[in-house]
């Protein structure tokens, strides 16, 4: 709270307080040649989970319009000001969910909130049998934050989605709750790279199977399988 009151204070003056981040808890991975076909051709993406708009220059490079959507109010002000660099790149903040209007519990991370959620971590996060024992990974605060379906969230905003063909879903565990909830609108989604867990990653989050089955129940094909218990998987009409 007192670094947000410290940041409006500055701003009255013209001065902006930078955190200086040293990349220590993620990693930009080079995406493989069927991910940067899928950039090259896609119209323009929607990418629900932003943090700090890491992908914004990638997106940019391409020459993409993008719609971001982050539920974090603590770093909000942040990606707004990265993506101030980039032309056709808006923000919004919103906890989207399979349902609106419902108060949830949304637990910040330790590694600079990047691993926050509406879920818990599971066993495979923190503690002995973590996939990252190095990170440490620990919730270190829960905040109140109210939900919106993505589908309420389209007309909330007067959102034409004709031009935002490529989703990239990366909300930690609640990947099914989005999909659940944008049921209506997911017919413009022409390709999608999407976070899954095929393990207990999160406490009751998706699960590797569940997202699966939903995607290919609407006519997505996914390109690989996953090699390890949580990654990103390409899926395409």
């Amino acid at each position: 709270m007192f670094k947000l009151t410290l940041k409006k204070i500055l701003k009255l003056f013209g001065w902006k307080l930078i955190k200086k981040q040293k990349n220590l808890y993620y990693n930009l991975i080079t995406p493989n040649n069927n991910i940067l076909d899928t950039l090259k051709n896609c119209k323009g993406i929607l990418h629900i989970g932003a943090h700090r708009a890491q992908e914004a220059p990638i997106y940019n490079w391409f020459g993409k319009r993008v719609i971001w959507v982050e539920a974090n109010p603590f770093i909000f002000d942040d990606l707004k000001d990265e993506i101030k660099k980039y032309s056709y790149q808006k923000a919004y903040l919103e906890l989207l969910s399979n349902e609106s209007c419902l108060i949830k519990n949304f637990f910040l991370s330790n590694n600079d909130y990047a691993s926050s959620s509406i879920y818990e971590f599971g066993k495979l996060s923190e503690g002995p049998e973590s996939l990252w024992p190095s990170k440490n990974l620990k919730m270190i605060k829960k905040i109140k934050l109210k939900t919106i379906t993505f589908d309420d969230f389209v007309k909330k905003y007067k959102i034409d989605l004709t031009d935002f063909d490529h989703w990239v879903i990366d909300i930690q565990g609640a990947e099914l709750n989005f999909l659940n909830g944008a049921i209506k609108n997911i017919h413009f989604c022409k390709s999608m790279l999407i976070e899954i867990s095929k393990g207990d990653v999160y406490k009751k989050g998706s699960n590797w199977n569940d997202v699966k089955f939903f995607l290919e129940k609407n006519f997505f094909k996914a390109q690989s399988e996953p090699k390890s218990d949580h990654s990103d998987i390409l899926f395409l009409k």
